[in-house]
């Protein structure tokens, strides 16, 4: 199905690379090589940073202070404050920039105190920022022989994250330790009758998102599907009937009030979502107006809303039945198979075909992109162009998203980006 959008957001024109929303900002980055902070109550550009010498790859707000913007691009990180009163900032009105980063950096972001920046880039490295003492911390061995796409800080954790690469590996960082603590393959052996339903497209790790609760993650793959993690204090349950199942649910879910176990910390490989998309995700990511919402998008323009319990519940589930297939015929395989071996694979029945679970909502935004890129969503933006919510004036939940325009004739319309209300 199509979805129409309610509006369009316009000012680049080249295609956006990147969206970061906080509040009532949405900034967007794009291979024009400038950056839009758009004012999400009137729908118009707030600031436009211009001058940058490589596209702007990646934003990131902070949370300490909502006027400040971190900017990547080429191998810099620059820093704004957008109280400045110029509409166009160039880059020589940056408030700081930050250079060191060994090749044109993807992706950057800053943890929940505000305390550290952490960027990934093309040559695989990951690089930690002090925002205190505004200075670079000490080089990490380098984990990704391939392209480092995203990094992620773990929420509540001030200094551990997940990167992600080209490599099909997630790697898990503890920067107060200055190391790696755990390598996540995300290509792992399936059972013969799922084999045949891969996609061609490899497991690269496009995107990952970390669950504020800092107990659950989800990375979006290459292949089209979505791999879950997480610690021992959030294993997955069967969802309640008040979960967010319906689009009418706006309610962020409760947060764990359990104590964690002693080593919770460790991340472990939970189910994965076959065939999410039918092409590679582009962006995925955790509802900023409700944390029980996963949206993923693909670059073939498909867009999806899944209930993350349900989704992560029926994920693993399909898991464990595949990880029994497995075993057996692995026993199978051995020089001298058990007549036992041979009569449980002989038992097996077809697997489920399709996705374990069906998403919320699930549309396409073909006839507006040819290829998405990225996708953001607001933390409830109040209606009204003053900021202020009337009574009974319900909250905008929006979906931003952003890509590369189908060819009009000649030309090719690009750098808008479409705003969906869910």
């Amino acid at each position: 199905m199509q979805r129409q959008p309610t509006s369009f957001l316009l000012g680049h024109v080249a295609p956006v690379m990147s969206l970061d929303c906080r509040d009532w900002m949405l900034a967007s980055g794009s291979e024009d090589k400038t950056c839009r902070i758009w004012d999400l109550r009137t729908e118009k550009v707030h600031k436009a940073l211009t001058g940058f010498d490589s596209a702007v790859t990646t934003t990131s707000f902070t949370s300490a202070d909502v006027h400040t913007i971190y900017v990547g691009s080429g191998r810099k990180i620059y820093t704004y404050d957008l109280r400045m009163e110029s509409l166009l900032l160039n880059v020589d009105q940056a408030a700081k920039v930050y250079d060191g980063a060994e090749d044109e950096i993807n992706q950057i972001d800053i943890n929940y105190k505000a305390s550290y920046l952490a960027a990934c880039d093309d040559a695989g490295d990951v690089r930690v920022l002090d925002l205190k003492t505004e200075k670079w911390m000490r080089p990490l061995e380098r984990k990704h022989q391939n392209i480092a796409m995203t990094v992620q800080f773990v929420p509540k954790k001030e200094l551990q994250a997940l990167t992600g690469g080209m490599d099909k590996l997630v790697v898990a960082w503890d920067f107060y330790k200055g190391r790696a603590t755990q390598l996540i393959e995300t290509e792992t052996p399936q059972p013969a009758a799922v084999q045949s339903k891969q996609l061609f497209n490899p497991p690269f790790v496009h995107s990952i998102a970390a669950h504020p609760s800092g107990t659950r993650a989800a990375v979006g793959l290459g292949d089209g599907t979505v791999q879950f993690l997480h610690t021992a204090a959030d294993p997955p349950t069967a969802p309640s009937l008040d979960s967010a199942s319906t689009l009418s649910s706006t309610t962020p879910t409760k947060k764990n009030k359990k104590k964690a176990p002693a080593g919770s910390d460790n991340w472990v490989v939970g189910g994965r979502l076959v065939d999410a998309h039918s092409s590679p995700i582009a962006t995925i990511g955790y509802a900023g107006f409700n944390s029980n919402w996963l949206v993923t998008s693909a670059n073939n323009g498909t867009v999806a809303v899944w209930d993350d319990q349900a989704a992560r519940y029926e994920s693993s589930l399909l898991q464990q039945e595949m990880d029994h297939r497995l075993m057996l015929q692995q026993q199978l395989q051995k020089k001298k198979p058990t007549a036992q071996a041979i009569a449980a694979v002989e038992a097996l029945g077809p697997l489920p075909v399709g996705r374990p679970v069906e998403p919320i909502l699930e549309f396409k935004t073909t006839h507006v992109f040819e290829r998405v890129n990225c996708i953001a969503t607001s933390q409830s933006i109040p209606g009204g162009e003053d900021g202020h919510q009337a009574a009974g004036d319900p909250a905008k939940n929006l979906l931003f998203v952003a890509g590369t325009h189908p060819r009009t004739g000649d030309k090719k319309l690009q750098g808008r980006i479409a705003v969906y209300p869910l």
